[in-house]
């Protein structure tokens, strides 16, 4: 866990509008990953406009059709390697 942002540099002024509930509010998932990795995931990268959710799928079977769909249109790229490459040959004895 990561210590909330001093307050330094902000007005005080701010938290007097909010009540409460509103100061305590928890951080949106945008909020967290543009904190985190300085990424806001609410604006496009290409045109600097606004990102909405216009649609979110979550069957696991429509989601697999659609990236298989994909893969063989050749629209993404391989998906990564889950184990990284060896850096000695198999046949070393470096243990024996």
């Amino acid at each position: 866990m990561t210590p909330a942002k001093s307050s330094k540099g902000r007005p005080h002024e701010e938290h007097e509008d909010k009540t409460p509930e509103q100061r305590h509010q928890s951080m949106t998932w945008a909020q967290r990953l543009k904190r985190v990795f300085n990424f806001d995931v609410s604006v496009c990268p290409k045109s600097g406009g606004e990102v909405r959710v216009i649609a979110s799928i979550e069957d696991q079977q429509i989601i697999d059709k659609i990236l298989t769909h994909l893969m063989k249109k050749g629209a993404l790229p391989p998906p990564p390697e889950l184990l990284p490459a060896t850096r000695a040959s198999s046949d070393s004895d470096w243990f024996a």
